[in-house]
């Protein structure tokens, strides 16, 4: 029995048909990829934009102690500003809405061994993180004998950081009283051990002479 032509007509455009369609769906799902996909995040996270953290004109530099100094603790750290006002951090309690921060005003922060932050990101409330709160500009710091790196930086009231840094390096080595208390301790055994032989050298010639 021969097939009509009629009839091959119909699968023959039935299959071009799915094809165009399969072809379609395909260009749909890369237009969805590239253009109706989430949005990459930039890592910014929720910094303030109208604080220039990037280019402050302020100045800030550590008086003491100098680069490569040896120094006892605790560390007496002293800083000077210039062009940059210092303010304490306000503590607005539960307030979502806290006044946004003034640009060119916070606070000094120092930090030991994890480097300065990145401006306009927050400095971390963690350990090796000082922050200076209360407008001040000098700290105390214990730390163990050994080398450390610093970074003076300051930051906004939200502790945003600013790109206004100073860096040194410091060697805290033991302190002289300690190590005095240790000599002391050492003469007076030894001058328990002398007080014993000169007894025993008195007994002795006490002896000879009988």
């Amino acid at each position: 029995m021969t097939r009509s032509p009629t009839r091959r007509r119909y699968l023959t455009a039935g299959v071009t048909t799915g094809l165009v369609a399969l072809a379609g769906c395909s260009d749909l799902i890369e237009e969805y990829d590239e253009d109706d996909g989430p949005e990459e995040e930039t890592g910014d996270g929720d910094r303030v934009e109208d604080v220039d953290h990037e280019n402050p004109e302020g100045e800030l530099e550590v008086v003491s102690p100098d680069d490569g100094d040896e120094v006892t603790s605790p560390v007496e750290i002293e800083m000077d500003v210039e062009d940059f006002e210092l303010q304490a951090v306000e503590d607005d309690g539960d307030d979502d809405e806290a006044d946004a921060p003034d640009d060119g005003a916070g606070h000094l922060h120092v930090i030991v061994d994890e480097g300065c932050v990145d401006p306009g990101y927050m400095i971390p409330l963690e350990d090796g993180y000082h922050h200076l709160s209360e407008g001040e500009t000098e700290i105390e710091l214990d730390l163990e004998p050994g080398e450390y790196e610093l970074c003076a930086q300051a930051g906004d009231d939200q502790h945003n950081a600013y790109e206004m840094t100073d860096e040194l390096s410091i060697e805290v080595v033991e302190n002289d009283d300690d190590a005095d208390d240790g000599s002391e301790d050492g003469d007076e055994s030894d001058d328990d051990d002398n007080g014993d032989d000169g007894t025993g050298d008195g007994d002795d010639n006490g002896s000879d002479e009988n």
